[in-house]
């Protein structure tokens, strides 16, 4: 019974390492895919459909890494004990899950700066827009204001005629 249970907390914690190699897959996916969506975002016109796009492909990877969370820390839960422990036995193991969890960290950090970098870039590109779109408004409403001052003018030309012909 022993020997079983072993085997099976052996097999929790490769599959925890599992879980961290595929979550840094996915980090570098997303990173991927933020760097597309920069380039999205400078390239002019903007394509809001592949922009869209990108971010449909990334919630997705989301979704992904939060499955992925949940599930190491339900397997980390179980072999706990186990990792404290059987420290020198597990050796190995530990250090290479630190590994992997600085570099997921690394690219946490690299994600975030990306993000942020993204979100000032959309904010200044938006606000461009806005004031196009505001210029475009007040051209359209000034050519209005300017032909029905006019037809009015002419409504009211024959007033000033001189009326002792």
């Amino acid at each position: 019974m022993e020997l079983e249970n072993q085997a099976a907390k052996q097999a929790y914690i490769q599959l925890m390492s599992d879980a961290l190699a595929r979550k840094i897959q996915v980090l570098d996916q997303l990173q991927n895919l933020t760097e597309q969506q920069e380039r999205v975002i400078t390239t002019e016109p903007f394509d809001e459909a592949l922009f869209l796009q990108t971010i449909s492909i990334k919630e997705e990877h989301i979704k992904v890494l939060a499955q992925l969370d949940s599930g190491f820390e339900k397997l980390y839960t179980s072999v706990k004990e186990e990792l404290v422990t059987g420290k020198s036995k597990y050796e190995t193991s530990i250090i290479n899950m630190q590994e992997q969890i600085k570099k997921i960290t690394d690219l946490s950090v690299k994600l975030q700066a990306l993000e942020k970098r993204n979100k000032a870039k959309m904010e200044t590109m938006l606000i461009f827009k806005r004031k196009n779109i505001k210029s475009a408004r007040v051209s359209n409403q000034t050519a209005t204001n300017y032909y029905k001052t006019m037809s009015k003018q002419h409504e009211n030309q024959s007033f000033f005629y001189d009326k002792k012909k």
